[in-house]
Parts: C-alpha cells; sequence; structure tokens
C-alpha cells in the first residue's frame, strides 16, 4: 500500500503539468455599449470643476472644419487644462490630430476652446480633456 501512495505522489506532478498545456481560446475583447461621444473628461474631478457647452461646428470654401466648444471653470479656481484632438472621417477612422494643448480657464468665466481639422476629409471629432500630469488643485 506505501508503495501505491509513493506512486501516485510521485506521478501527480506529472499529471498536473499534463493539464496545463491544454489549448485555450483566445481572449476577445468586451464588447462597449456605450456609443462614440464627441467629448472626453480623464477624470470624474475635472468633470465636477467644469461645464462643456455644445460644440459649434462650420465648414469654410475649402472644406475645413472649423469647431468652437464652450468651456469654463465652475469653480472659484482658475484651471490649467489640457486637449488633444482627433479628427475622423465618415467611417470613424482618424484623419488628423492635434496634440496635447496648453488651455488655462480664469474662474467662473465662460471661454472656448477652438481648433481647425487639417483637411476637407475630416467629418467629426473627438475632444479629450484633462488636467496636465502632476497638476494638483
Amino acid at each position: 500500500m506505501t508503495t501505491t501512495k509513493a506512486l501516485l505522489v510521485c506521478f501527480l506532478p506529472f499529471l498536473a503539468l499534463a493539464g496545463c498545456n491544454q489549448m485555450r481560446p483566445p481572449i476577445e475583447p468586451q464588447n462597449d455599449p456605450y456609443l462614440g461621444k464627441q467629448i472626453y473628461l480623464d477624470s470624474y474631478q475635472l468633470r465636477a470643476d467644469t461645464a462643456v457647452g455644445t460644440p459649434v461646428r462650420s465648414r469654410d470654401q475649402y472644406g475645413i472644419m472649423h469647431i468652437m466648444v464652450p468651456v469654463r471653470s465652475i469653480i472659484d479656481k482658475q484651471l490649467h487644462v489640457q486637449y488633444r484632438v482627433y479628427f475622423l472621417d465618415r467611417n470613424q477612422n482618424k484623419v488628423g490630430e492635434i496634440g496635447w494643448t496648453d488651455k488655462t480657464l480664469t474662474a467662473n468665466t465662460p471661454d472656448q476652446i477652438e481648433f481647425n481639422s487639417s483637411n476637407a476629409a475630416a467629418d467629426d471629432f473627438q475632444l479629450h480633456l484633462r488636467y496636465p500630469p502632476g497638476y494638483a488643485l
């Protein structure tokens, strides 16, 4: 009986290892139930500190898209934020980008963020707002 137990103890790790090499299915992403928006904030703190209005969009004679987004600090402090913009074609493919740009918002004063597409292929945009890395209120 001890010989049988000894054999089981010796072969048990090999049986466990044999089970480790099972082929697993690929890891698939979750479906995002939220439709894409045009304006994104990176924190709930920024959401609590600012108000963002409805974007105003126009095109010039060359097809360049011009956008103005009303934004303001709704707290009694001047805020330093950064924004970046992605320009998208009608299929939601990125066709242009404006990198992170600094913006100062005066306390309780209406302001705006204005930007233009670099080509006529832009049909839509995404605006991303954040506090600068390391920024403390």
